[in-house]
């Protein structure tokens, strides 16, 4: 993962691991979009659940490459169990680098790449005189006279060459790592910058990650974590890559005397009313994001054979967006007459605790490891956005008191979850030749109503090393033979909250007048909720075989999945004659499953003791189903 050339680390996975595919959309400082065995959620976040060092993320881009130690990706019910209340859609451990114990001196290291970023496959365009003689042709079919008199002596602008541009990319990281006899650290700062394929998209992000351990006894270790971010964007307009597509190509840029050239003066249709140059000079969009997470930890052995782990843990999160469109006028249709500063302000602080106690143990032939666990989370996000009108133009000027103070617009929201786990697992095996694992998972969240907070998540995992059998002892094809499979279930909080809390609203207003002459406002139900809703949950099988030939040369597996989604929540529609502005009704509304397959082949080999290689390749077949689905809800 560290070697490649990506933003983020789980694009460097992209075509490595069956049945995870992955999606990048190349704009600069964008996450991609990863789904793991098909979609495991309708209404709700549909990515895996990231789990950093022992801490819970949706999203990783804060991460670079270059500080993660593994990754781990976890498909099947089985495994993912033990993580309850989000492992519906998939589970992505990463252990991040920590130093190592020596003579205390320290090691430095230095990673950086650089490259360009180009359109490929572009589209071929019509040119200017080729746009006007198929405008003409086409007036001619539907009986009306040409439009232009001469497309031959019409001028060509390439909108593609004009807004795109190859995008230069660096990456740059430092790192010290070290330790004595009794610690070690892991110090790293980074700097990643992007250009966008548009000219005016920009992005950097700065990096820190600092890992300290302790050793302060034979039976107690301590250590912590932390890492740091700071992001940078200038955005785009979201539509600007359609106006490429449909910008008339008989409009020049600009006129001979540094006006816009302007849609209108050219006769093209209502659809291509925009000059996609206007487009990217007066889109002021700018977002900077701070992040800051780690967690502590402390491990203490005892008896032997137990070891009590606790760690603490928090990320905090803090978004800003300024948007300010001045006071312009480029074309007919590209003006802007009234200018509007537009703040926003996004919070999130969350927090995790866990507490585990594990009993790891070897009797003769059997292998025992038994953990119990106990954690808790909270989740809270606030947000706040500004508007106001009349805001002089100025990188100087983006202050909210120097609009107009009548027309300031103020919204905020917020939420607050908070969730509660026991857990456990049981990991046995006999003559490493029959392997079991068990787990049970308990989660209350307060998403949920009362009646229906808590979840309980079991699973079970079989295998058998067919190699470690006697009757396999004097065959030499296979270095490596297991048959594995699983079942479990698993649940899904990435869903809204308080989906059957009922609400009034006083839009539109209803006022009633009572007999002395006063006044009293009225509420309005706009919405129909669900009498309760319940925990979404998937119920996953999955059965496997592993297999490692010549010498470990040549590594291959097979899987079959079956996981169902029950209880799925999203929206349908009611009938309007009740009366509800929204339509829908929200809820448990369906269950449906992806079912399929997964080949991996793997040959690695080394040539001599510098050089070696190896080759990969994989598949994944999945068929989404639906299964079952309510036709419709009656709130009377």
């Amino acid at each position: 993962v560290a070697k490649q050339s990506t933003f983020s680390p789980i694009s460097a996975l992209q075509g490595k691991v069956a049945g995870v595919p992955i999606t990048n959309t190349g704009a600069p400082g964008s996450a991609p979009e990863i789904r793991i065995r098909g979609v495991g959620t309708v209404y709700g976040n549909a990515n895996p659940l990231y789990v950093v060092d022992g801490i819970w993320y949706d999203d990783i881009s804060f991460l670079n490459s270059n500080d993660i130690e593994s990754i781990s990706v976890l498909k099947d019910a089985s495994s993912e169990s033990i993580y309850g209340i989000r492992a519906a859609n998939g589970v992505i451990l990463i252990t991040t680098k920590k130093g190592k114990r020596s003579d205390g001196k320290p090691i430095i290291s230095y990673n950086a790449y650089a490259g360009n970023q180009v359109v490929t496959n572009q589209i071929k365009m019509a040119t200017g005189s080729e746009y006007e003689t198929m405008i003409n042709e086409l007036n001619v079919i539907n009986g009306k006279a040409a439009q232009y008199s001469d497309p031959a002596s019409v001028g060509n602008t390439d909108w593609y060459h004009q807004i795109l541009r190859n995008a230069f990319v660096t990456n740059h990281q430092i790192s010290v790592s070290g330790g004595g006899q009794k610690s070690a650290y892991n110090l790293s700062l980074g700097y990643y910058n992007q250009n966008g394929l548009v000219k005016t998209n920009t992005f950097d992000r700065y990096n820190l990650h600092l890992q300290n351990d302790y050793e302060l006894a034979k039976f107690l270790k301590v250590g912590m974590t932390i890492n740091g971010a700071l992001q940078n964007s200038n955005d785009i307009d979201g539509s600007i890559f359609h106006q490429l597509y449909s910008a008339a190509p008989n409009v020049p840029v600009y006129y001979a005397d540094g006006t816009y050239g302007d849609p209108n003066d050219f006769k093209v249709g209502s659809s291509n009313q925009f000059n996609p140059q206007v487009s990217i000079d007066f889109f002021n969009n700018h977002t900077r994001t701070y992040k800051l997470n780690g967690n502590a930890y402390a491990d203490v052995k005892f008896a032997k054979y137990f070891t009590f782990h606790t760690s603490a843990g928090g990320d905090f999160e803090q978004g800003e967006i300024n948007n300010y469109p001045p006071v312009y006028t480029a074309t007919i249709a590209q003006r802007n007459t009234v200018s509007r500063l537009t703040v926003s302000r996004n919070e999130n602080r969350n927090w995790i605790v866990e507490n585990t106690l594990t009993y790891d143990r070897r009797i003769n032939d059997h292998s025992f490891k038994i953990l119990i666990g106990q954690g808790a989370q909270e989740y809270k996000f606030y947000g706040i956005s500004a508007s106001i009108q009349n805001v002089p133009a100025g990188s100087g000027n983006q202050y909210l008191s120097l609009g107009t103070a009548n027309s300031a617009n103020v919204t905020d929201n917020g939420t607050l979850d908070r969730v509660s786990s026991y857990f456990g697992r049981v990991n046995y095996a006999y003559k490493d030749r029959y392997l079991l694992t068990a787990s049970m998972r308990a989660d209350g969240s307060s998403k949920f109503s009362e009646a229906n907070r808590w979840g309980y998540f079991p699973s079970v995992g079989v295998g058998w090393v067919i190699t470690n059998e006697k009757f396999m002892q004097s065959q030499k094809l296979f270095d490596n033979l297991k048959l594995r499979g699983s079942w479990g279930k698993i649940g899904n909080m990435s869903v809204p909250a308080n989906l059957s809390v009922l609400t009034v609203t006083q839009t539109p207003q209803y006022v009633y007048i009572g007999g002395n002459g006063s006044t009293a406002t009225g509420g309005s139900i706009t919405a129909v909720v669900p009498p309760t809703t319940y925990w979404e949950r998937g119920v996953g099988t999955d059965v496997g075989l592993e297999a490692s030939l010549l010498n470990n040369k040549l590594n291959a597996e097979i899987d079959w999945y079956n996981k169902k989604t029950e209880k799925a929540i999203f929206d349908i529609p009611i009938l309007g004659s009740v009366g509800t502005s929204s339509g829908t009704i929200i809820g448990n509304q369906a269950t449906f499953q992806n079912q399929g397959f997964e080949f991996l082949v793997t040959w690695k080999d080394r040539i001599n003791n510098d050089w070696n290689y190896s080759i990969s390749a994989n598949a994944g077949i999945n068929k989404n189903k639906v299964l079952d689905v309510s036709t419709g809800a009656n709130p009377i």
